[in-house]
């Protein structure tokens, strides 16, 4: 008859126990700094929308805000609560962890359709939903042993490669056309110096062919 070691039984069980304990730890300390990764996050966000105001002032052109309402709606973009217009002349664009996306009207006024709108807003919206500002936080807090300006491009560029994915997969779904974003691009990047860092971001984001024509819309024409 075999014997069984109730021994060796009793110190299976116990590192087994162990190791849940450990990983029960592990779990609980990676929740507590998320949590105050994300309250960080939201502090930072009031406090960056504070400044941008404060630097610039809020658009009076209630149309512009208007519309970039209804095309959060259309596309069930159910991270952004409020859509800000800045009063700035230069071309961008921010989504905020607490909630907000703020366009420039210099951005606005480079538009001509709403299918490019739509792509900026979903865009921005993907940052939100992919975690991109707790990854870059995390980056920020934790940088790796080589933490070079090279590995901190790479980083930026696979967060924006991953928000045009899903700003296309966002806009195919709801049978818009998501190449007329690169018009828009070209136009931006015509407007940025070769050397600077907005036109480096730029160039690798944009399709220079086999594009459709470029729709022009009354609305934006008109703005």
């Amino acid at each position: 008859m075999r014997k069984v070691n109730i021994k060796n039984i009793h110190h299976s069980q116990f590192y087994y126990a162990l190791s849940v304990l450990l990983l029960l730890s592990c779990s609980s300390l990676a929740a507590k700094q998320t949590d105050k990764i994300n309250s960080a996050l939201l502090e930072n966000a009031q406090l960056q929308q504070q400044k941008l105001i404060d630097a610039h002032g809020l658009s009076q052109h209630s149309d512009w805000q208007k519309r970039c309402l209804e095309m959060i709606t259309t596309l069930e973009l159910k991270r952004f609560e409020h859509c800000l217009i800045l009063k700035a002349s230069f071309a961008n664009a921010y989504s905020l962890a607490h909630g907000s996306v703020i366009l420039t009207e210099g951005l606005l006024q480079n538009i001509n359709n709403d299918d490019q709108l739509a792509h900026i807003l979903a865009h921005e919206h993907a940052h939100l939903n992919l975690s991109h500002h707790q990854q870059a936080q995390k980056m920020v807090k934790n940088p790796p042993k080589l933490f070079t300006k090279a590995r901190i491009k790479k980083f930026y560029r696979k967060i924006e490669r991953e928000a045009d994915q899903a700003a296309d997969d966002t806009l195919m779904k709801q049978q818009r056309d998501r190449l007329q974003i690169h018009h828009y691009l070209l136009r931006i990047e015509q407007n940025t110096e070769e050397y600077s860092n907005d036109h480096q971001k730029l160039k690798h984001r944009i399709q220079r062919n086999n594009l459709p024509v470029e729709v022009i819309e009354t609305f934006w024409a008109n703005e």
